[in-house]
């Protein structure tokens, strides 16, 4: 089996009395509410990718505070592999790339987001958030 493409991906989190979880639109399915990910550059870490993707697609910027699990998914003919970062939002961003963008509880982003691999990522990553 090929080696699968490398992603790197943000979950953030506006973090105070009731969390908050950023989710942005998919720029090819515009109806599903994913985390912001992309590829990681030559050269970068997860973590630099993760952020840098972050900035990108939903204009937020923030502290990591640790790396999550992994999604692996066909896409086509390749296999891909996300390696997540939970990361502290330090402003509320801004819709970019053509992308909406939404700022949710833990209970409105589950039902929000369009991938159960992504609810079980989210439901491991608001353990980590105080």
């Amino acid at each position: 089996m090929a080696t699968p493409i490398q992603q790197a991906g943000a979950v953030a989190v506006r973090q105070g009395k009731t969390p908050r979880f950023l989710l942005v639109t998919s720029r090819r399915t515009p109806t599903r509410w994913i985390f912001p990910k992309g590829h990681i550059e030559p050269g970068e870490t997860v973590v630099d990718a993760a952020l840098r993707e972050l900035e990108e697609e939903a204009g937020v910027r923030g502290k990591p505070l640790r790396t999550l699990d992994a999604i692996r998914f066909r896409s086509g003919a390749d296999e891909v592999e996300i390696r997540y970062v939970l990361v502290a939002a330090t402003n509320d961003g801004e819709e970019r790339e053509g992308r909406r963008l939404k700022w949710l509880k833990l209970d409105d982003a589950l039902d929000a987001l369009s991938h159960d691999e992504s609810r079980a990522l989210l439901r491991k990553a608001a353990r980590h958030v105080e």
